[in-house]
């Protein structure tokens, strides 16, 4: 099997598992207890907090743990609009996740042209026009892989005062996240996109911005989220991150450069969707003339796992929204896939992948 799927999941590390071992030895540990057991608990979050905190550039009270991206978004999204009534600006380009979180809110959409990302200068001059309660936004979109110019965008909502909300999901792993910029002032990540195990996330929130919790409870992550920690998921996510190997970044984009040209070559009408700079693991494609959900199932019969874009949004034969609020025609859109490698990919299952991509494209064009 060649698993080129990495935006959509990881493949959880030997490491990870056994760094969950840890607390899966059958020893019923509840973080809540005031018996020992429960204050062994405790401490193992208390450290894995504090690493995470030290690996952003943050402080501990600044980390929230949640069940993924989805529910980090969420959290994130209810928690600002309650904390200050107001617009919300944002794109039609998001996550699922975030994009049905916001729709209620009726955000001031940005528009996003065949670059992929929104343009700075349309958010400047929005917020010299109106003072949204926040902007919600994408560090990279993870079909197109489109990166965010996070640093222009968080300069300009600290010089605003306006809090800045990052899905993030889709950075981790990829780029570097250390020492996030100023202007962030929340952001989320997913543990099982970077290597780590799935059902854990995290909630990244600035000390100075106060937020209701999206569901109320127990007392747990300081009252920002109700429930039992899942003590081996949050030793497997720390461990995960403390794994990224930031060497490896040019190795991905080397390789996935390497996969367009090959397939050029061989394909001459192929297009890249999304032309700003892009994270270094991702490949948007656009096959001119054919089915992509049909170029998917051939390749999946051949073993070969791609995408026709967020997992979220798998299973329907709707286009795809990103591309189509892209500008990109519905043609365009039903006949693109998203080809996503991890540090793991080799040379060697990227030259077999464009062969078997060629000759499934040759197939059903009759070449």
């Amino acid at each position: 099997m060649i698993f080129l799927d990495n935006n959509a999941t990881t493949k959880i590390l030997p490491e990870v598992i056994e760094a969950m071992l840890l607390d899966l030895d059958g020893i019923p540990r509840n973080p809540s207890s005031v018996t020992f057991l429960g204050r062994e608990a405790k401490q193992k979050i208390i450290e894995a907090r504090r690493f995470i905190a030290n690996y952003f550039g943050l402080l501990p009270d600044e980390v929230y743990f949640t069940s993924g991206g989805t529910e980090s978004n969420y959290m994130l999204i209810q928690g600002f609009q309650k904390r200050k009534q107001g617009p919300i600006i944002s794109t039609q380009i998001e996550h699922a996740s975030a994009l049905e979180a916001l729709r209620p809110f009726k955000p001031l959409y940005l528009k996003v042209c065949e670059k992929g990302s929104p343009d700075p200068k349309e958010l400047e001059d929005l917020l010299n026009r109106v003072t949204p309660s926040f902007v919600m936004l994408s560090g990279a979109n993870t079909e197109t892989g489109v990166l965010l110019p996070l640093d222009e965008i968080a300069s300009l909502c600290n010089a605003h005062s306006t809090p800045l909300v990052i899905d993030g999901v889709g950075l981790l792993g990829k780029v570097s996240c250390k020492n996030l910029p100023k202007g962030v002032s929340a952001i989320s990540f997913s543990g099982h996109k970077f290597h780590g195990p799935k059902g854990i996330g995290l909630a990244i929130i600035r000390k100075e911005f106060k937020i209701p919790p999206l569901f109320k409870g127990g007392h747990q992550e300081r009252g920002m989220r109700a429930g039992t920690e899942n003590l081996p998921a949050i030793l497997g996510i720390t461990k995960a991150l403390s794994l990224i190997d930031e060497t490896a970044f040019l190795k991905m984009e080397t390789l996935r450069n390497y996969f367009e040209t090959l397939l050029l070559k061989e394909i001459p009408t192929i297009e890249i969707n999304g032309q700003n700079p892009r994270l270094p693991n991702t490949s948007n494609i656009y096959f001119k003339g054919i089915s992509a959900e049909t170029l998917l199932i051939k390749l999946d019969s051949l073993k070969l796992i791609a995408s026709l874009g967020s997992a979220c949004s798998s299973g329907t034969l709707e286009p795809s929204h990103v591309l189509l609020n892209m500008g990109y025609p519905k043609e365009r859109a039903l006949s693109s896939l998203r080809f996503s490698l991890s540090r793991f990919t080799t040379k060697e299952e990227i030259e077999q992948s464009v062969k078997l991509i060629k000759n499934c494209y040759c197939l059903l064009t009759h070449l």
